[in-house]
């Protein structure tokens, strides 16, 4: 019996680098080997990006809804009118309104469980409007509180208190709840999705130098660390805040699980410049499993062959490897055996923020 999952993948911008990124990774035979690919766009779309690009010997399986989809081949559920105008490297509203058509029937296939995970190719910010971001489009979808884009790559993970937020309105959004709720989110999703028990996680400051003991700012004293204390509390193992210019100046993120950054930026520029392009992210929060690229839509090189497919086969792995973690954690749960605390007088946190060596508070207390 074949048991691959159904990975529903969205065309994202038609304009953007999308179809090149897809049709270059479906057309590895691994892909089939390991899942059971279904692309949400237009066979019409995907065949004038397959000429432009001068790819042979590639083509889709048309099928009506997911249940038809051939296991053995690449599969794609047409919904986009194929009428639609292509104009390579633009975003146009027409462009924006296809993105969108797909993402819909998409999670639409999601919610009824035809396919067991999405991954979306990258479409325009505007797409989204009038949610601001792709995660406040889906936390509003799924009646989400607390949704995080969760970055992932070989050697880091990063999440965010703040995302898509003009820098002049970040200050506002750094409380001690906001904070608190985001480890809380980071805590979970790590045990429940990477199955790592006790989760370690550095929390970045927010002015130069953590503050310099409140010289440059006074939000890592009255915010973060109080905000930090609370989830210590709450048997959460967060550490910081800490310095980004000192954490990734070599390799001391590295004994941190995941690293929770206060903005947009903030995160972005030392995971890119580490990873590269070719990370995941992960919608932490959600009842269902949405994975994308790190990157964008890349409409400056749009048609020119010369885009690289690894995030967005990353993008379907890290889906594939969520899913099957949580099934795996919420079966366990069911079944879980009575925990005894033999060294009832230890502090599992304390023992291991000790064996975190050479790190160091650079916050003046």
């Amino acid at each position: 019996m074949d048991n691959r999952l159904l990975v529903g993948i969205t065309h994202g911008d038609v304009n953007g680098i999308g179809y090149e990124l897809i049709i270059k990774m479906m057309a590895e035979n691994k892909m089939c080997e390991v899942c059971t690919p279904v692309l949400f766009g237009s066979s019409k779309v995907a065949a004038y990006h397959r000429k432009v690009l001068n790819i042979e010997n590639f083509n889709l399986n048309s099928i009506q809804k997911a249940q038809e989809a051939n296991a053995k081949r690449c599969n794609i559920v047409n919904c986009v009118d194929d009428a639609i105008k292509v104009d390579l490297g633009q975003e146009t509203a027409e462009s924006d309104e296809a993105a969108m058509t797909a993402l819909k029937v998409a999670l639409d296939a999601l919610d009824r469980e035809d396919i067991q995970v999405l991954v979306g190719a990258p479409q325009g910010c505007r797409s989204f409007q009038p949610a601001e971001s792709c995660p406040a489009f889906l936390a509003a979808r799924y009646d989400a509180r607390n949704v995080m884009p969760l970055l992932v790559g070989e050697k880091m993970k990063m999440g965010f208190v703040t995302h898509h937020l003009p820098f002049r309105e970040v200050s506002e959004q750094i409380s001690v709840n906001n904070i608190f709720y985001k480890l809380k989110l980071l805590n979970s999703c790590l045990q429940r999705d990477f199955t790592i028990r006790k989760p370690r996680i550095a929390v970045l400051g927010l002015n130069p130098h953590v503050g310099e003991g409140c010289m440059y700012g006074e939000e890592e004293r009255n915010i973060i660390m109080p905000a930090i204390e609370k989830a210590r509390d709450n048997g959460i193992m967060a550490l910081g805040p800490y310095a980004p210019d000192s954490l990734f100046c070599g390799i001391e993120f590295e004994k941190f699980d995941v690293i929770l950054a206060m903005y947009h930026d903030q995160g972005m520029i030392p995971f890119k410049t580490i990873e590269g392009n070719t990370g995941a992210v992960l919608l932490a929060g959600l009842p269902v499993v949405y994975t994308s690229t790190v990157h964008g839509t890349a409409y400056d090189i749009v048609g020119q062959g010369i885009g690289d497919e690894s995030a967005m086969r990353n993008a379907v792995y890290l889906a594939m490897d969520v899913y099957q973690n949580r099934t795996m954690n919420e079966e366990l749960t069911r079944n879980q055996l009575k925990h005894y605390d033999i060294a009832s007088n230890s502090n599992e946190s304390d023992l291991n923020v000790e064996q975190i060596a050479g790190v160091k508070n650079d916050t003046e207390e």
